[in-house]
């Protein structure tokens, strides 16, 4: 048996994740069952869980994105993976639950340098921050980029990655408050709290390599304006609620503009590259380059409890399931 955090119909997270105990299936002979020990709870899974995502989302389902655990066991057919091999089952949900059936080509291997905790953490937004700065914009030494919800578990991570390139970015933040809360070394800081804030602020900083931007609105308009000719502008959140306004597009002809999805950029790539780009990954936090909080941990039969205490998301680390 094994309890499982389930969602029958979508709606509000706290609403429809209902924990249920169920028997193990048989495992299949070309799977491996994984026992998870820690799981994260990110937008990505309430979202999923809000219907956002429901023309690819089957009900019921079994949600979580980014879960660490141990190989329990390994079908007949299974090569390369044995019991006790620490991995990160990806490519699918399915990590709130205590055991996760999967396909062995789809387990990243997580060194033992990293703890259980820095385990369940380390692909969400490290891989997404990742992937902004090496695939999309192309980091190098010298750039000149601008990160809003600096603040943020990924913001965090996105100046410590921008650092370790030789980058040291513009942070745009929403409060004094989250001053204490932007780690790193940084160009300077924005603080964006009314209209007009973040036009002022960018107003002498123009000719931006890059600008990542999480919140959307109208606000990507400022922040598109201070780019240079050919800069790329990497959208990846909606923080704001607000969609870009359709104006963004004809206002700025010579950006390259392009949306950043973690999923997509998994389900088509080689699991070899996907692999080797996890492993920079893993060795930037195992030396403490990259690190994310952890505010507070629950056991997965408290799942109703860590969802509350996890929304809505807001600075001060992650919230994970254990």
């Amino acid at each position: 048996m094994q309890y499982q955090a389930v969602v029958r119909k979508f709606g509000p997270a706290q609403d429809v994740v209902e924990l249920e105990q169920t028997a193990l299936a048989p495992l299949q002979h070309d799977q491996v069952r994984v026992r998870l020990l820690a799981r994260s709870i990110n937008p990505s899974d309430i979202i999923t869980i809000s219907g956002a995502y429901s023309g690819r989302t089957t009900l019921p389902f079994i949600p979580g994105f980014e879960a660490f655990g141990v190989v329990e066991q390994c079908g007949e057919e299974v090569n390369g993976l044995s019991p006790g091999t620490r991995v990160l089952p990806v490519r699918s949900a399915g990590g709130w639950q205590e055991f996760k059936d999967t396909d062995p080509g789809w387990c990243l291997r997580v060194p033992d340098e990293l703890t259980d905790f820095e385990a369940a953490t380390s692909y969400v937004n490290p891989m997404t921050a990742w992937l902004m700065l090496h695939a999309k914009i192309g980091l190098r030494p010298g750039m000149r980029i601008a990160i809003n919800a600096a603040a943020s578990s990924i913001g965090a991570i996105l100046i410590g990655l921008a650092n370790a390139g030789g980058v040291e970015p513009v942070a745009i933040i929403r409060s004094e408050q989250s001053l204490e809360r932007v780690r790193g070394r940084i160009e300077a800081v924005i603080i964006d709290r009314a209209d007009g804030d973040l036009a002022a602020g960018l107003a002498g900083r123009h000719g931006l390599d890059a600008v990542l931007d999480c919140v959307g609105g109208a606000c990507a308009s400022v922040l598109a304006d201070a780019l240079k000719p050919g800069g790329h502008f990497v959208h990846y959140g909606l923080l704001s609620g607000q969609s870009i306004p359709a104006s963004f597009w004809a206002s700025h002809p010579d950006i390259a503009f392009s949306y950043c999805h973690l999923r997509e950029w998994v389900h088509a790539e080689a699991m070899s590259e996907v692999q080797r780009a996890y492993s920079e990954i893993a060795a930037q936090i195992a030396s403490k380059v990259i690190a994310t909080e952890v505010r507070e941990v629950f056991p997965l039969e408290r799942i109703g409890q860590a969802l509350q205490a996890a929304l809505p998301f807001r600075t001060g680390g992650k919230v994970l399931i254990a």
